[in-house]
């Protein structure tokens, strides 16, 4: 749905741009410039319906915001944010790393780590806040990417802003379920934007065991579902010892068999969300590898903590027509 924050009579801007800036992404410190002016500032949001995944649209003057321990320990769900400024520069610091970030490029920010973020003039940005689960289950060590500014002049990352851009374009015209698989594809462009950086390659301290990964993790996603698909078919179908892909996979967090499984209970997800989909519970279980579908009933209900069957359900009723309310206007913070 997307959100319209109204001014409020007699309100202090500042205070109530803090409250949208933390309604919006999660709390954050901000310090204003010291001027005599007063603050401007404007925010549009387009979000899933569920609020996982948002978009939004932020104009505002010069401005620091800061993300603190105690702010992280309140939270309790992380999330990434992805910005991407279009006036004037941004400045960023996190994990030691300092960034300035120009228009034409983008940077991520990890919401359960302290960072520093702001811009010396006033600006304008796109931000696409992605849940923490979703972003890892896209991306091996998303945090590796909060240093480094990436490209979207041409190429892969243009299109990955374009289509964020269209997203929003397109948000009213969709069912809630569909509006949740725009954001869904755009994080999946933003994985091809990140994977394919020679910077992060070379950040880990093997070249080669990066490059192993990456084409299991190809592998596996191509071969989802297969039922035999388990550590010795990867290691044959990748070319190394099953003895090394254990050991690469022991740093990662995960066992082979763990990230195979989660996979699964992803691409099942997405299925059973899928109202076009038009087949059994049993049918996506078997279609995603999944050799008996009472085990694939539970393994779903573990790590989504409800069932497939309520999953579908919640779905369908998302989809039925409702009225829509006209598109509101950009929110004044001034």
């Amino acid at each position: 749905m997307t959100r319209h924050e109204g001014a409020m009579p007699h309100d202090d801007p500042r205070e109530r741009w803090t409250r949208m800036i933390t309604n919006t992404y999660f709390p954050l410190t901000l310090k204003y410039a010291d001027d005599a002016g007063g603050f401007r500032g404007a925010l549009k949001v387009w979000k899933a319906d569920d609020g996982s995944f948002s978009l939004s649209r932020l104009i505002s003057d010069r401005l620091e915001y800061s993300r603190a321990e105690s702010q992280i320990a309140s939270d309790r769900e992380a999330s990434f944010l992805v910005t991407i400024p279009q006036r004037t520069s941004v400045f960023f610091e996190q994990h030691g790393r300092q960034l300035s970030c120009r228009p034409g490029h983008f940077i991520v920010e990890q919401g359960d780590a302290p960072y520093r973020f702001g811009y010396e003039d006033r600006n304008a940005m796109w931000v696409f806040k992605v849940p923490g689960d979703a972003m890892k289950n896209r991306v091996r060590g998303p945090e590796r990417y909060c240093q480094h500014c990436f490209g979207a002049e041409r190429g892969i990352g243009r299109a990955f802003v374009e289509f964020l851009m269209v997203c929003a374009e397109r948000y009213g015209e969709c069912t809630p379920s569909d509006q949740k698989r725009l954001f869904e594809q755009a994080l999946g462009m933003l994985s091809l934007v990140l994977e394919q950086d020679e910077r992060v390659l070379n950040s880990d301290q093997s070249h080669l065991k990066t490059a192993h990964l990456m084409r299991i993790e190809r592998f596996i996603e191509g071969h989802l579902g297969y039922p035999d698909l388990g550590p010795a078919m990867i290691a044959a179908g990748c070319g190394i010892s099953l003895r090394y892909l254990h050991k690469l996979f022991s740093e990662t967090g995960h066992t082979v068999n763990e990230w195979v499984r989660n996979k699964r209970l992803e691409a099942a997800r997405r299925d059973l969300c899928d109202s076009a989909c038009g087949v059994t519970i049993g049918e996506i279980a078997y279609r995603w590898g999944f050799s008996d579908q009472a085990q694939f009933c539970r393994a779903f209900r573990r790590h989504f903590d409800c069932s497939a069957s309520d999953m579908r359900a919640r779905s369908q009723q998302l989809e039925r027509p409702r009225g829509r309310a006209p598109a509101p206007e950009p929110a004044s913070g001034a």
